[in-house]
């Protein structure tokens, strides 16, 4: 049972559009923006800031991130699927999660793809080492990462749930994600708890020690996705669908 709907979720993800395109923006937009700072660029730099040019950047396909997720929740509501999946697949709570599932696994493969070939372009652009402890130094900080990766997909798939709708969760994320969060925190302190920045130490290196530490951040991400997806949940379960 799992299997088919794994099987059917991963075609579904792939012959929609704007899936495919967030999964190769979120691919390319790191390197790419890495290509493009090290344009010119004569003077090698050491590894520790190849590592931190690389992970800010990281930071900011998190964007992309947002769009693979509510397109892919989305498209049930958006284009009338979800009548017909939940007769294929009554058990509604299994569904989710096994979409949830699929996901999370093609956010993983995404953000390692991306963080290789990141790597590469770093080190070919700036003139660094390409050394054994570089790339384990940076595989781990990106695993890290990665966990804040996995929790803003969850919030942005739990706010489609919520609202039935692609085009709120993505005008929601992508504005924190791409400086409305840090607007807010330059008013007040309380913003460093919004989902995106609570974990942004994660991705910057020297950290900013006005911010929530990488531990801090990833149980304030969690919390949001917790009560988001108590919501997101009940919802699914006894909503009507129409």
């Amino acid at each position: 049972m799992i299997k088919n709907i794994l099987q059917s979720e991963l075609i579904k993800f792939f012959s929609y559009n704007w899936c495919l395109f967030g999964a190769i923006g979120t691919i390319l937009v790191a390197p790419v923006i890495l290509f493009f700072l090290g344009a010119g660029n004569d003077q090698p730099l050491v590894t520790n800031e190849i590592l931190s040019i690389s992970l800010r950047n990281l930071f900011l396909s998190q964007a992309g991130l947002v769009i693979i997720a509510a397109s892919f929740f989305g498209q049930e509501y958006s284009n009338s699927y979800l009548r017909t999946t939940l007769l294929t697949i009554p058990a509604r709570i299994k569904l989710i999660t096994a979409k949830i599932f699929l996901l999370t696994a093609i956010v993983w493969i995404i953000g390692l793809l991306s963080s290789l070939i990141c790597l590469g372009v770093g080190i070919i652009q700036f003139n660094g080492s390409f050394t054994l402890p570089l790339i384990l130094e940076f595989l781990i900080k990106v695993i890290i990462a990665m966990l804040s990766w996995t929790l803003i997909t969850w919030i942005t798939v739990f706010l489609t749930i919520i609202t039935k709708s692609h085009i709120l969760p993505i005008a929601i994320m992508f504005s924190l994600i791409l400086g409305l969060s840090q607007m807010l925190f330059a008013m007040t302190a309380f913003a460093k708890y919004l989902p995106d920045l609570a974990t942004m130490n994660l991705f910057f290196t020297p950290h900013t020690t006005t911010l929530l530490n990488g531990s801090q951040g990833l149980l304030v991400q969690g919390i949001w996705s917790l009560f988001l997806s108590l919501i997101s949940f009940g919802l699914i379960q006894y909503r009507d669908v129409r």
